[in-house]
């Protein structure tokens, strides 16, 4: 193991993880994921594939590393059923606590790719050679789709956490509002800083008003994922606030170091730039974990 011998990961949890074997080469599969989490002192961590469910990789590998909680879901491209809320039902039904709406197959993201934007590597068929689709949760005027509604109802009633994917600055208001309505608590405005600009502060503090989780990712600084300047998601946690944040690493590429130490790199780097203690545990130990209904920790910063 790399991990240095520090405390900082006690009981931390990292919603974004992207796990092997993939259609795209990974760092490791579910279950190194989950010793090196436990070996960091991690509580959690949610692993994620664009194309495939991952609930039976994350109770697999929760029942080799009980040390570590392991939670799986989908995301609703086309091969997983796209909008499709029979698939989100059996996904939590399974025990899934994540659903991503649209991520390769988003409008925005492809829209994103089509103006040269880094995620082209990543969006719609081009691994595959394929034309796909663009999906989106807004109707021709606009308004939410009645399935995305449904989708939302089932998160709630089942108690599953509906990122938001790949979709755009103003599907996510429109998801908030609807959350909102229905007092839903568990919407995730999935890394807002990777979209070079495209959600401002103004906005994420509206969707924070709304009851909205967003999640801050460390990849988007990494070379192959836009180089972001980290005092720009310093700048969005002080103006928007950390109770309404959680960070994850959105590692998992073979590019990248170990998710784990990704995510205690990241905390000391948000507080070398000015985050402190007690904000940077709200986001890595006590929001990620009302969102997954664990239990608060006893001993709390």
């Amino acid at each position: 193991m790399t991990f240095i011998d520090d405390t900082i990961l006690k009981g931390a949890i990292d919603l974004h993880v992207h796990v092997g074997p993939d259609y795209s080469p990974r760092y490791s599969d579910a279950i190194r994921l989950a010793r090196e989490a436990a070996a960091a002192g991690m509580r959690a961590i949610v692993i994620k594939k664009h194309l495939a469910s991952t609930v039976g990789e994350a109770y697999e590998a929760s029942q080799v590393v009980p040390e570590v909680s392991v939670f799986g879901g989908i995301a609703l491209n086309a091969p997983c059923g796209g909008l499709s809320v029979r698939s989100v039902t059996a996904c939590v039904k399974a025990g899934g606590k994540m659903i991503w709406l649209p991520t390769t197959d988003a409008k925005y993201a492809m829209d994103l790719a089509a103006r040269g934007h880094w995620i082209k590597e990543y969006v719609g068929g081009c691994a595959f050679g394929e034309t796909v689709e663009p999906l989106t949760v807004l109707d021709e005027n606009g308004a939410l789709k009645p399935e995305v509604c449904q989708i939302m109802a089932v998160c709630k009633e089942y108690g599953a956490i509906l990122g938001s994917g790949h979709v755009g600055p103003d599907e996510c208001l429109a998801l908030a509002r609807e959350a909102h309505r229905i007092g839903y608590t568990k919407l995730e405005i999935t890394h807002p800083n990777d979209w070079e600009g495209g959600f401002s502060i103004e906005l994420c503090r509206e969707l924070a008003s709304l009851g909205a989780t967003l999640t801050m990712a460390y990849g988007a600084c990494s070379p192959h994922n836009g180089r972001q300047d980290p005092h720009e998601i310093a700048d969005m946690i002080n103006a928007v606030g950390a109770q309404h944040m959680a960070l994850i690493t959105d590692y998992g590429q073979v590019a990248s170091p170990a998710p784990a130490d990704g995510m205690r790199v990241f905390y000391y780097l948000l507080r070398r730039l000015g985050i402190s203690d007690a904000d940077l545990h709200a986001m890595i130990v006590t929001n990620p974990a009302r969102l997954l209904d664990l239990e608060p920790l006893t001993e709390e910063v």
